[in-house]
Order: structure tokens, then sequence, then C-alpha cells
């Protein structure tokens, strides 16, 4: 039965597996979303209506970022953008949890899901060139 599952996947090339594993490290930072709702009620006090607008904010980001990653692609490369998208997404995730004013957190976490989501068309990109 394994063999079945795996038969497949054996005709696709290291470049392809290399953009699997990182959008899988991409995508794995999109864990800490659903339990930053939580957190932001029960260690600091917002409302839900507050964070609400926080999580609003995260979708505005994506939704930026995205159309900004697909620029960039076309304009410096995919590759380039990939790879700044994953470093800046790891400092972004590393300074947000010093950041505690609602509008901080608000421009925070839009800035952080605007790079971590301009991940998302580079790697369309390079998915289709291998």
């Amino acid at each position: 039965m394994l063999t079945k599952i795996i038969t497949p996947y054996k005709g696709l090339s290291k470049e392809v597996w290399f953009l699997a594993l990182t959008t899988l490290i991409n995508r794995a930072g999109a864990m800490v979303i659903p339990f930053l709702s939580l957190y932001l009620n029960k260690y600091l006090d917002y409302t839900l209506g507050q964070i609400g607008w926080i999580m609003t904010f995260y979708g505005l980001g994506s939704v930026v970022g995205v159309f900004v990653g697909g620029k960039l692609s076309d304009k410096i490369g995919y590759h380039k953008v990939m790879y700044t998208s994953l470093i800046l997404t790891g400092i972004a995730f590393l300074g947000l949890q010093f950041v505690t004013t609602f509008f901080s957190l608000c421009i925070g976490i839009f800035s952080l899901s605007m790079v971590a989501d301009g991940f998302r068309p580079a790697m369309w990109i390079a998915l289709s060139d291998y």
C-alpha cells in the first residue's frame, strides 16, 4: 500500500521537492495565527472586537502581499522574492513578540502577513519553471 502512495511522486525533480519543503516552512508560520487570537485575549486582555480588527489586518496584508510578491517576482526574480520572504517572515515573527499596543499590533500583523504571503506567487512561478 505504501508503494502505491509513493510511486506517483518518484518522478518529481529535486527542485520540486525543495519547493515543497520551503512551502511547508513558509506555511508552518501560519499555524501561529489561530493561537494568536487566544494569546491576545487571555494574556494581553484584548476584546474580541479588537482581535477581530487585528485578524482583519492579517487578511488585508495577505491580499497585498500576494499582489506585491507577484509584481516583485516579475521585476527582480522569484528566487530573490522567496529567499527574502522567508528571512523577513522569520524576523517579523521574532519581532512581533515585543509588540503589545493595539495600533502597533495591527501594523505588525499586516506587515508580517504581507511579507509571508509574498512568497506564494514566487513559489508558483518557480513551480511552473520546474
